[in-house]
């Protein structure tokens, strides 16, 4: 049953009641699509995820008990977007507008264990400079660098001196030169993963 909160995000929302029905009958695949995780077993969830994330629009997994190992699998299959499905309609309106201009959305709580377990996955020279950071300033890789470490805006301006604006500022020249659309991109790229 779905919940009276996408109603109250998206009033034209179009429900289907399987992968197959949204693959015959989705008519706008330039939207993003929403996948109700509730009721699918752990492979079912990343099948379904798998098969739209290549075949569909952007796709946001909706989860009733949210969790980092869930988390982690659905971004695997190329899941753009991951959030709790009783999320307040103006979250679902941000995690909607992120990920149809081609970024990621994770809730914020995950960004630092995603850039934690970042820094684990592989041995890498820390001497090695990720590519196109050879563009940045010293100050934006400073930033770029706590980004990638999973520091928010407020923690990055008290340990470099600097104020939040001057924070945001540098993020989005950063992002501009790196060509990445949000902070969980660039965190990936700090820590060497791929982006899907």
């Amino acid at each position: 049953m779905p919940s009276q909160r996408w109603y109250r995000a998206f009033p034209d929302l179009t429900l289907f009641n399987s992968v197959k029905a949204y693959m015959v009958q989705a008519h706008n695949r330039a939207a993003v699509c929403w996948l109700d995780s509730l009721g699918l077993s752990d492979s079912e969830l990343l099948k379904a995820s798998g098969i739209l994330a290549k075949e569909s629009a952007p796709v946001v997994v909706l989860s009733a008990t949210p969790s980092e190992s869930e988390a982690f699998s659905v971004l695997a299959t190329g899941v753009k977007g991951y959030c709790h499905a009783e999320s307040v309609p103006e979250q679902f309106v941000e995690v909607a507008q992120a990920v149809a201009s081609g970024g990621y959305w994770v809730p914020p709580e995950l960004v630092q264990r995603f850039a934690t377990a970042a820094l684990t996955v592989g041995a890498v020279k820390t001497s090695e400079v990720p590519e196109g950071f050879d563009q940045l300033t010293e100050r934006e890789y400073q930033v770029a660098m706590a980004v990638g470490k999973g520091f928010n805006n407020k923690e990055i301006a008290s340990q470099l001196g600097l104020g939040e604006r001057t924070i945001k500022a540098h993020l989005t020249t950063t992002f501009e030169k790196l060509q990445v659309r949000d902070r969980v991109q660039l965190a990936l790229i700090v820590n060497r993963l791929p982006l899907h």
